[in-house]
């Protein structure tokens, strides 16, 4: 009985640490170890599933050293709001996010894809013009509502 039991148990513990994580469940976790303060750790969990990180390696080294020094100039993180989710297809799809600090907020852009069964970042970037960027929604906006 203990045997069942414990292969039972281990089935149980592989097949949950092995389970599909969606793009929303990755993004999840990914604000949930940024907002410990380790935005090191947050990035290498980006790319955990992501078959070719070793490739990029020195550009993820990069994009850590430039997103903490953002970080440190924005001050503390108060949280983050989906700005949209984006779908090409069942396999390919991206996430915006207004990423909230002290100082100024930050956008970040997910982009996610499944080759076959497992989804994956295809890329990450982030950026300080989230105001720049409303202005052109508003420019976009005003044009479209003058030309109807």
């Amino acid at each position: 009985m203990k045997s069942v039991l414990l292969t039972l148990a281990f089935m149980l513990v592989y097949t949950c640490s092995h389970a599909q994580a969606t793009p929303e469940e990755i993004t999840t976790k990914f604000f949930s170890l940024y907002k410990s303060g380790d935005s090191n750790k947050s990035v290498d969990y980006l790319f955990t599933n992501s078959d070719f990180s070793k490739d990029i390696a020195d550009g993820i080294d990069d994009l850590k050293r430039q997103l903490k020094k953002q970080i440190d100039a924005d001050g503390k993180f108060l949280g983050a709001d989906l700005l949209s989710k984006r779908v090409a297809g069942p396999n390919y799809v991206i996430y915006s996010y207004l990423v909230r600090h002290q100082r100024e907020p930050l956008t970040f852009n997910f982009i996610f894809y499944k080759a076959s069964d497992k989804w994956q970042l295809q890329n990450f970037k982030y950026h300080n013009k989230t105001d720049e960027e409303l202005e052109e929604a508003v420019k976009v906006y005003h044009s479209k509502a003058n030309n109807d």
